[in-house]
């Protein structure tokens, strides 16, 4: 039967021999099975229904038995596992007779395969070497194993790694005999024990090793009297609680689309990549390298890096985090992946995997891209690119128990949708000395004035999203001055247009309509010293910006809609960002009165974030009223914003210049390219800059290490800390 112990719910693990610190690999061991197996990838689950057709098709009866050899300690150690098992291969009108009794029988039908059709084995290692998984076990001559599983091109390949002396070349045999065992199927893979012993704590010089004997029992003390006792660990550091008006509702970085949760997010999970001051560096990788003119990129992963759980973080993970990203139908910017080869097959559900990513060993891979992207790099620090264990499926639950695991500096211990999350230091966190606090807690939902009273009264560590008369009034403080901290934020606010459908597909309609805003005096009287007024999409810093504007918008015959033939004012639909109903309603309000005043009326159609998201996709409305934020530092990354929007904006002499700037590596040909979309977006009055927004943040006296960044995280939750008394 085809792929049976894939069926149903029950997942194992792709590899067969266990990492260096794990032990007591079991597995099903078939005399039947055929498949092939993707190469060092988790086996792919199969639905009943897809079982049962495969069952069929290969012409097996509806119900029949299999009789299995089956080892006496997973059957009492994990009977739980074995029940789970047969209880899925029994829907499938599969039934087991475990014919060996005990140990004596089971090690009798060890050497008798031909007598049973599956044995459920472990396997404990007899020595520290891959040979005692696969030599010992399966060459025909001598294996243990070899009446269920053996093969002359086994025998070569592990021959030939007895023989080698060299780590690398050995490693490289080793998978080789995995693919071989695995792309026959004549093997699954279940897990790896894990050896423990508890202590007294009077016990001094306890270590474990992965092999007998287990524990080192010569080394073993005991102390007369017990040890002092650690320190607090609310003296770590302390426990800090950070507001936010904004309502986060789930911890899946795939699923990451607007800066607030990339915000929280970022103490959970991390990427391959940082920005740091506005240079991009080395974050979970230790270094990469660009190869073959901007086609191939190589990295090597840090040494010792593990998840929140404690497992290793490998290559597979990265692989399997990039496409389990890019088969996210609901995610807009796993379109950030698509250069590399095999993307677009994942991208268009006509593919699975990436043809383009290739591992070399645990540490190393190599990213192959169907054309060069001179900023590729900046693409995997975006917050969607997080890395993810292996295997992790949606839902994410509310805490690392529940699959919310990454490698970041805090991990989840409870979390409440739109109302908080709690977070602890995570005990392996590769960062010596890092995070400085002890827990972490973001309250979400919580209003300007409800920020504000918290902040004074002590209760929360940090202060944003406040009322523009609020952060005027703060920053005079004498308490609260010296610790404000503000950076100029990559981000544009704006009013983009439909040229394709409505009215605004006329452009002396939009031309008129642009005519009644004035960015400079909306963002003088409501905003202050918190933005700039934009003159174009780009904002400072970046490739393509120019300090002041090449010409006006509005066309100087333009005159102000003051509306229709009959007198009656003219109603459009919008668009609108939410954040335009909290922290920047005043400047909203201001710019509704000046349309209002030229005789035009604006009608918010969405009202949630996801409403707003959809309606970029679908056009719906006449114009959007919202913002872009950057979610890497380089200029395409607005441009970028144009590929979500093609319903309002697109055109195909954008998308050729937008791609020309992705593969040009010369700066000041960028710059022109770039300099040439903002000509077409003025000339044709597509868009309307509003503001550049200056990002900030107020801290308790008491509070250490808060820095202020122009990308996300604004800041990096892992350096604060309490100060000591």
């Amino acid at each position: 039967p085809e792929r049976l112990g894939g069926s149903g719910g029950l997942q194992a693990s792709a590899r067969f021999l266990p990492r260096e610190e794990l032990t007591a690999p079991a597995g099903v061991v078939s005399q039947h099975a055929r498949r092939n197996q993707p190469d060092g990838r988790r086996r792919q689950l199969l639905s009943r229904q897809e079982a049962r057709a495969r069952l069929q098709a290969a012409g097996s009866p509806e119900s029949f038995r299999l009789k299995a050899a089956v080892h006496p300690v997973v059957r009492d150690r994990y009977g739980s596992l074995l029940e789970a098992l047969f209880s899925e291969w029994k829907e499938l009108g599969v039934t087991v007779e475990v014919a060996s009794t005990d140990m004596a029988s089971f090690i009798q039908a060890m050497g008798r395969g031909e007598d049973y059709d599956l044995g459920i084995m472990r396997w404990t290692a007899d020595y520290n070497d891959p040979d005692n998984f696969t030599h010992n076990l399966f060459q025909s001559a001598t294996g243990q194993f070899r009446s269920y599983y053996c093969s002359e091109e086994a025998d070569e390949i592990l021959e030939a790694a007895r023989r080698e002396t060299t780590t690398a070349a050995r490693e490289a045999l080793y998978r080789r005999f995995e693919n071989l065992i695995l792309q026959s199927d004549f093997i699954v893979p279940l897990f790896h024990d894990v050896g423990f012993r508890l202590s007294n704590p009077l016990v001094r010089g306890l270590r474990l090793n992965n092999t007998y004997p287990a524990v080192n029992y010569a080394r073993l003390g005991k102390a007369a009297t017990t040890a002092p006792a650690l320190r607090a660990a609310s003296d770590e550091g302390g426990s800090l609680q950070i507001p936010m008006r904004a309502s986060i509702n789930m911890l899946d970085p795939a699923l990451c689309q607007v800066l607030e949760e990339g915000e929280v997010l970022s103490s959970i999970y991390e990427t391959l990549t940082q920005v740091v001051e506005g240079r991009i560096q080395p974050r979970l990788v230790q270094e990469f390298h660009v190869e073959e003119g901007g086609r191939t990129y190589r990295f090597r992963l840090r040494e010792g890096v593990r998840f929140h759980d404690g497992r290793r973080l490998t290559a597979r993970d990265v692989r399997y985090s990039f496409e389990r990203l890019l088969a996210e139908p609901g995610q807009s910017r796993r379109e950030q992946l698509s250069a590399i080869k095999g993307a677009r097959g994942i991208l268009e559900k006509t593919g699975t995997e990436l043809s383009g990513f290739h591992i070399h060993s645990a540490r190393d891979f190599t990213i192959e891209l169907t054309s060069p992207v001179s900023f590729f790099p900046v693409l995997l620090s975006d917050m969607s690119t997080c890395v993810v264990p292996e295997g992790t499926r949606g839902p994410i639950g509310g805490s690392y128990k529940e699959g919310a695991v990454g490698t970041g500096p805090f991990r989840v211990v409870r979390f409440e949708p739109g109302r908080r999350l709690d977070l602890e230091r995570n005990p392996f966190y590769w960062r010596d000395g890092y995070p400085r606090s002890q827990s972490l807690t973001f309250e979400f939902g919580k209003s300007a004035a409800e920020i504000l009273s918290g902040f004074r009264a002590g209760r929360f560590a940090i202060a944003s999203d406040l009322d523009p008369v609020d952060v005027e009034t703060l920053r005079r403080d004498p308490v609260f001055a010296a610790a404000y901290r503000e950076a100029p934020s990559l981000s544009t606010y704006f009013i983009l247009f439909n040229r394709h459908r409505g009215p605004m597909a006329d452009p002396a309609q939009r031309r008129r309509v642009a005519a009644a805003v004035d960015a400079s005096l909306l963002v003088k009287q409501t905003l202050g010293r918190r933005a700039i007024p934009a003159h174009g999409l780009i904002p400072p810093g970046l490739l393509g910006y120019e300090s002041t504007p090449s010409g006006s918008a509005n066309p100087p015959n333009s005159t102000p809609l003051s509306g229709d033939a009959r007198g009656a004012a003219v109603e459009f639909t919008a668009s609108v960002h939410p954040t335009f109903a909290g922290e920047h309603a005043a400047f909203y309000g201001a710019l509704e009165a000046g349309f209002r005043a030229a005789g035009i009326g604006i009608r918010s159609a969405t009202g949630s974030v996801p409403e707003y998201l959809e309606s970029w996709v679908q056009g719906s409305t006449d114009m959007i009223i919202g913002r872009w934020l950057a979610d890497y530092p380089d200029t395409d990354t607005f441009f970028s914003a144009f590929r979500y929007a093609w319903a309002y904006v697109g055109s195909p002499d954008l998308d050729e210049l937008i791609v020309h700037g992705r593969t040009q590596t010369d700066p000041t040909v960028r710059h022109a390219l770039y300099r040439q979309i903002e000509e077409i977006l003025r000339r044709e009055t597509l868009l309307v800059p509003l503001f550049h927004e200056q990002v900030y943040r107020f801290a308790r006296p008491e509070l250490e290490g808060m820095v202020v960044s122009f990308t996300y995280p604004t800041v990096a939750y892992e350096t604060l800390h309490l100060r000591r008394r």
